[in-house]
């Protein structure tokens, strides 16, 4: 009987599975936490540069605020914008009138297009609310300045809740990414670092608690395979885990159910049916397999060939259940009668052979001897009558008789017929 199992049931092994699974966490893992980054970089960048730019809006409010309480008029109102931008360089700051003040003071050269064509700026004179957003490396921030009871006093012509103008304040986004930056990267770089520590435990985890038994349990069949010993079973593992243990456990399980099996079609090729004893075949390679070892040194043995007596007359009289009965009480008489080291066996319908190991022709005679009041004492009862079975025996001593088995056969079945013609003599 033989089993073969499958070396190549998949494409990929488990140990690579695994660290394909781990490479490929590692990569997604580190692609979150860049992007988890650059998103908070962006927008720590775009939250910074807002506030700079309403506190920026803010500051120039109240310092026009200030000038102008003072009765200041357009050219120190210039010249205190000028000096703001003067203070920021890299910061864009304009103050763009609305129309409570072009209609008392008139109109800034190119503020009605851009008033009209920065759709931003329209946005915020239309709602009044302030605004933020990005143009290229830059936020800009447009604060609106309400008319005021306060501002009555200068702008006599705008009405309380109207736009009296527009501060614009444009913050270059460049500038701020160096102290953002300066705080995400080790950030990144130790979330980054924990991540690469949390995926590699748990991938160590996995091969030494998941994959590595599996991969002993998958050794451990091949070798039983590939060496053919179903005799074996399997060791589980102090540490693995409880459904590999019991994959192994069940295996174990299935191949005692196959050396079950293994030995019971092993008896069925070996066995007569009828009388367990054991057949023709395995008479025939244990007499060769005797001979061999007898004459590489072991001790000699014996072959004993019976023949029953008058068994046809049985079965024709009182049917084959009665031979039948005859047999296996024959069988059962031999068994009883031998030593441990004897063999018997059926090799013919009537005639059984029995081989005794280490026995020379005096204890082969005293063993014959002993079969003979066996089984000449068992009786049958077939309705009203008794039967008993008689048998004529030949015996043949290794070295004595011959040294090959078809020698040994040979010359007990000539003693055999002998011992069957004495009898016929003496009827």
């Amino acid at each position: 009987m033989s089993i073969r199992l499958s070396r190549n049931v998949g494409q990929i092994s488990i140990g690579n599975l695994l660290a394909g699974v781990f490479l490929a966490g590692l990569i997604v893992a580190s692609l979150v936490v860049y992007s988890a980054f650059i998103s908070y970089r962006v927008g720590a960048v775009r939250d910074m540069a807002q506030a700079d730019a309403k506190r920026i809006s803010h500051l120039v409010f109240e310092h026009l605020y200030s000038v102008m309480r003072k009765g200041a008029d357009r050219q120190e109102l210039d010249d205190l914008i000028h000096h703001i931008q003067i203070q920021l360089p890299d910061y864009q700051v304009s103050v763009v009138r609305g129309d409570p003040v072009v209609r008392q003071f008139g109109e800034r050269p190119g503020q009605a297009a851009l008033r009209q064509q920065d759709r931003e700026l329209a946005g915020v004179f239309e709602t009044g609310k302030d605004h933020s957003g990005t143009t290229g490396t830059n936020l800009r921030y447009l604060f609106p300045v309400k008319v005021s009871a306060e501002c009555s006093g200068c702008h006599s012509m705008a009405r309380i809740g109207e736009i009296n103008g527009v501060i614009s304040v444009s913050v270059p986004m460049t500038e701020l990414e160096a102290p953002i930056a300066a705080i995400a990267y080790p950030i990144m770089y130790l979330a980054f670092g924990l991540v690469v520590a949390l995926v590699l435990i748990t991938f160590l985890v996995l091969r030494m608690r998941v994959s590595q038994p599996i991969i002993d349990l998958t050794g451990h069949v091949s070798e039983i395979s590939g060496a053919s010993d179903y005799s074996r079973d399997l060791i589980v593992g102090e540490h693995w885990p409880q459904e590999v243990g019991s994959l192994a456990v069940n295996f174990n399980e299935l191949m005692a159910q196959v050396r079950a099996s293994h030995q019971q079609l092993l008896d069925f090729s070996l066995r007569d049916p009828l009388t367990n004893l054991f057949n023709r075949r395995h008479f025939d390679e244990v007499i060769e397999q005797a001979a061999f070892d007898a004459s590489h040194g072991s001790l000699p043995f014996a072959v004993l060939l019976i023949d029953l007596d008058h068994f046809k007359p049985i079965n024709d009289q009182y049917g084959h259940a009665a031979g039948d009965a005859v047999l296996v009480g024959v069988a059962r008489a031999l068994q009883g009668a031998m030593r441990e080291t004897d063999l018997a066996a059926r090799v013919g319908g009537d005639e059984f052979a029995v081989i005794a190991l280490a026995t020379d022709a005096e204890n082969a005679a005293d063993l014959a001897d002993r079969l003979r009041a066996v089984v000449e004492a068992t009786e049958y009862r077939f309705g009203h009558e008794i039967v008993r079975a008689t048998f004529s025996i030949g015996i043949a001593c290794y070295s004595k008789d011959g040294l090959l088995a078809v020698d040994l056969l040979q010359a007990a079945d000539s003693a055999m017929y002998a011992d069957k013609a004495r009898k016929l003599g003496r009827l």
